[in-house]
């Protein structure tokens, strides 16, 4: 091994050598595990990279990664330099931390490192404690880019959103996507406490722009616009997403309400901002979540038009018609048809099986699944059984949060009374998932992969002819 890769090498142990709540499902998440003030001493330690650029930040329990995307590919094309910070990561560290479309060098990871360990070993030796994983992660991107000099980052909440480590930014504007059930014995078992602590990323006097279409989560977020004095916008109320499906992407259509009544009662009308009509715009990912995805990044992109930002309007129609997010239905195969999405909630499994209905049409449907211990499961399994003809419930074996296969099994086949046509089927690992998946798959069958972001991050580079990010 060369001395850049040991180098490397040495650089990734370090990070993941620190406190890591993602490699956990018993994670707490109160003010002595995730410590802002902790954040700002670290960062102020590193010289505040974080303030060098304005900051779209995005937090949502669903569409966060690819809004942010959309986002960061959309400026990109309108000629700024962009950074973009996104987690997990699929296999790769440095696919956290892109720069105008593509991940940082293994050698730049590892020289950012080398500055951070000065800044922790400084801020370890004060009451503040050692930086957790996360925050090491967060700062690299902040660092990286500071370094590249860019124009604008697009920065991703990790959790929640008023306790991340993302939240000492200073944004420009602040982005909400779909919010529902996920990370409940962190966040809460409501929407409402959801929705708080999503809301949390909202600073005073700074424009909003919402995607949460359930009333109590909207509630939520406008008592906290109305504490600030943020102006909001929200899907839904001040702007719709129509689509007209096509055998992959939709294309879509963003229109304005006129309709505000409903809005008078938090907000003066004022602070509402105009929505400008987009016809038949092409969306390269499938799916009515995504379509309202793309309306949210055309909603954040109108807003900063309007706030005097020189953005061609083609900049976001380019984005939305060529950026494909690895894991997002991702169509990894076509002999059979394979599909790899990272869906791993209740939700996100819905919004899968309504987009796989909408854009395919197999003669048969097997799904491999897999999932995190943290999450519903059960539901999740039930969903799934009234769509499948195959059931192949399997593990991934990089991370401890697994739900180990035999209770999956045990679960589907309890279910199998009110799903006989079904075949349920188990496999120790996912490899042998697919591979019996693949060899036995009938004429015009459907394989889809999903239930866990760390079921995708395993599988997807089973299929290397595809691209790990491919924008």
């Amino acid at each position: 091994m060369d001395r850049i890769d040991t180098t490397y090498t040495d650089a990734v142990r370090y990070l993941y050598d620190r406190i890591n709540y993602e490699k956990t499902s018993d994670r707490p998440y109160d003010q002595r595990a995730y410590r802002l003030a902790r954040m700002e001493y670290f960062l102020q330690e590193l010289g505040n990279p974080h303030l060098a650029a304005p900051v779209l930040h995005v937090a949502g329990t669903k569409g966060k990664g690819s809004v942010s995307w959309f986002l960061a590919e959309a400026l990109r094309r309108s000629g700024l330099s962009v950074g973009l910070y996104t987690s997990p990561h699929l296999v790769h560290l440095e696919e956290r931390f892109v720069m105008n479309g593509l991940p940082c060098s293994p050698s730049e990871l590892a020289e950012q490192v080398e500055m951070l360990k000065r800044a922790a070993e400084a801020t370890s030796g004060t009451s503040h404690g050692c930086p957790t994983f996360f925050e090491m992660t967060t700062a690299l991107a902040w660092l990286l880019f500071a370094t590249r000099k860019s124009d604008v980052n697009v920065i991703e909440v990790g959790l929640g959103g008023r306790l991340d480590s993302t939240n000492v930014c200073h944004s420009t504007l602040a982005i909400i996507t779909s919010i529902s059930f996920d990370h409940q014995q962190q966040l809460g078992n409501t929407i409402s406490l959801i929705a708080a602590e999503k809301a949390g990323i909202i600073k005073k006097n700074v424009p909003v722009i919402s995607g949460a279409r359930h009333p109590d989560a909207r509630s939520v977020i406008r008592a906290k616009c109305v504490e600030t004095n943020s102006p909001l916008w929200e899907l839904g109320v001040d702007f719709e997403c129509t689509t007209q499906p096509k055998k992959m992407g939709p294309a879509i259509s963003i229109d304005p309400r006129s309709n505000c009544a409903s809005q008078m009662d938090f907000n003066p009308m004022s602070a509402r901002i105009p929505a400008i009509q987009m016809r038949n715009l092409a969306l390269r990912m499938p799916g009515k979540h995504q379509a309202d995805n793309a309306a949210i990044a055309i909603a954040a992109w109108q807003r900063l038009q309007s706030d005097g930002w020189s953005l061609p309007q083609n900049g976001m129609v380019d984005a939305l018609a060529n950026t494909q997010l690895c894991c997002r239905i991702e169509v990894v195969s076509t002999n059979p048809t394979t599909v790899i999405d990272s869906s791993h909630n209740v939700a996100s499994i819905a919004a899968l099986i309504r987009s796989l209905t909408d854009h395919f049409s197999p003669a048969k449907k097997t799904i491999i699944f897999a999932c995190s211990k943290d999450k519903d499961y059960t539901c999740m399994l039930d969903q799934i059984l009234d769509y499948a003809d195959r059931l192949i419930v399997t593990q991934f074996q990089n991370n401890p949060r697994v739900v180990p296969v035999e209770r999956l099994e045990e679960i589907a086949n309890a279910k199998r009374i009110h799903h006989p046509q079904v075949e349920i089927l188990s496999a120790p690992s996912s490899q042998i998932a697919i591979d019996h998946a693949t060899r036995s798959a009938t004429d015009n069958e459907l394989i889809c992969i999903t239930g866990s972001f760390f079921l995708a991050s395993e599988t997807r580079p089973m299929f290397p002819n595809s691209s790990i990010i491919d924008i």
